[in-house]
């Protein structure tokens, strides 16, 4: 880049020079030219005046060599006088007519061109290479920061994502370059430093299973006309279907980073939770509560949408001492949906952590209960790829329980549907 961009600027300072030094030999040319057919009519003219004062031919040639007189003047004298640019005057004296004529000398117009010309010549190339250098030096001083840039840049590793590239103090396109890389960097190292986290707890979640699943086979194995397979089978089977449930979250969550398009269509949610709690809730503590307003349709996917509320509902039944309620509301622009339990509640400090994946707060969540630990972060996810929101807020009364807010726009409001990066 620093090559192609001297050897442009050197270019356009060769062609700016050569057309500078043309039009400055033709004025000059046309200055000194224009000089000598003046000083040859003056001379014609001054010539001429002496002739009509009766000065004799032989006096007024000595005194102005550069004349030429033709005491028996023709047409063709005086045509080819005029071809020549020159200048010629007819003066009647005593002895007949005489034609005056004087040539302009261009020699030393010539002279001067070609002397300028060896002039300009090395010193265009001077300047040229002076330009050059220039833009060479500047150029380089330009890139230096971008040069900084990307040897920082190329010595940061998977390992090393702490590290940033330096940020110049020119305020410009540079500065501007080296803050987004920056910024990209902060981001990359809080999604690696989350993979990590993510892997290792998904790690530590499997191994448990795992762990007990072994256990009880190898020691059914050791002891097998003493072991009880009926039982060995059904806690075998409890044991796979956690890891199964993990592995199916997982996935889900692995399709939700990623960021894959859901099939939207407009959905009345109203009616979606009446049917979820049909389906999968009967007989449950749950009561539903919808304003009297029509049921305002949403875009959004159905089978997303229902595992949402799903994983909302199954937070708050294994949490609630007697009852969940579920609230939708209607307002002008958006659709909000209340999942609120009577059970111990969320601390304020947790509200944003329990939307972390692999979770659990000690005083509300654990193995045995049968959570994964990914419902919310599930939740939160799905939440945010219909464009809503869903975050814990404080309880409505001082009764305490957990209070969870889904906030998505509806059909005729305009949302994205991508998930935003952190």
């Amino acid at each position: 880049m620093r090559v192609r961009a001297t050897a442009a600027v050197a270019l356009v300072a060769s062609l700016a020079l050569a057309a500078c030094s043309v039009v400055l030999l033709y004025a000059v040319h046309t200055n000194l030219v224009a000089s000598a057919q003046n000083a040859a009519r003056d001379h014609v003219d001054k010539a001429a005046h002496q002739l009509g004062s009766g000065t004799p031919p032989a006096d007024v040639q000595a005194a102005l060599p550069d004349i030429i007189l033709d005491t028996a003047p023709t047409a063709d004298a005086s045509s080819t006088a005029s071809a020549d640019q020159g200048a010629s005057a007819s003066v009647g004296t005593p002895t007949g007519p005489i034609l005056v004529q004087a040539f302009p000398n261009r020699a030393p117009a010539h002279t001067a061109v070609i002397t300028l010309t060896w002039a300009l010549v090395p010193c265009t190339a001077l300047l040229v290479l002076l330009v050059a250098y220039l833009a060479w030096y500047a150029m380089g001083r330009a890139l230096r920061p971008v040069e900084n840039i990307r040897a920082e840049f190329a010595d940061i590793t998977a390992h090393s994502l702490q590290r940033r590239v330096p940020v110049p103090d020119s305020d410009d396109e540079v500065a501007w370059l080296a803050e987004t890389m920056n910024g990209t960097l902060d981001q990359l190292q809080r999604s690696v430093g989350r993979l990590r986290t993510f892997t290792s707890d998904a790690s530590h979640e499997l191994r448990g299973p795992l762990t007990t699943l072994k256990a009880r086979l190898e020691l059914a194995l050791a002891r097998p006309d003493r072991a009880e397979w009926t039982a060995v089978g059904s806690e075998a089977l409890r044991d796979t279907t956690r890891l199964e449930d993990i592995v199916a979250d997982l996935l889900l969550l692995a399709r939700l980073d990623a960021r894959q398009p859901l099939k939207l269509q407009p959905l009345r949610v109203t009616d979606l939770l009446r049917r979820t709690l049909a389906e999968r809730y009967p007989g449950q503590p749950v009561v539903l509560v919808a304003d009297s307003d029509p049921d305002e349709a949403v875009l959004g996917s159905r089978t997303a949408l229902a595992r949402l509320f799903t994983n909302l509902l199954d937070n708050a039944l294994r949490h609630a001492h007697s009852t969940v309620t579920v609230e939708v509301r209607h307002t002008e622009h958006e659709v909000v949906v209340e999942v609120s339990d009577d059970g111990p509640g969320i601390p304020e400090p947790d509200r944003e952590r329990v939307f972390d994946r692999f979770t659990r707060l000690d005083n509300a969540r654990t193995r045995s209960e049968g959570g994964t630990g990914l419902g919310l972060a599930i939740a939160r996810d799905i939440a945010t790829a219909h464009g809503g929101t869903l975050t814990a807020e404080p309880p409505r009364t001082t009764d305490g329980g957990a209070r969870l807010l889904l906030i998505t726009a509806r059909q005729d409001q305009p949302h994205s549907t991508s998930r935003p990066r952190d």
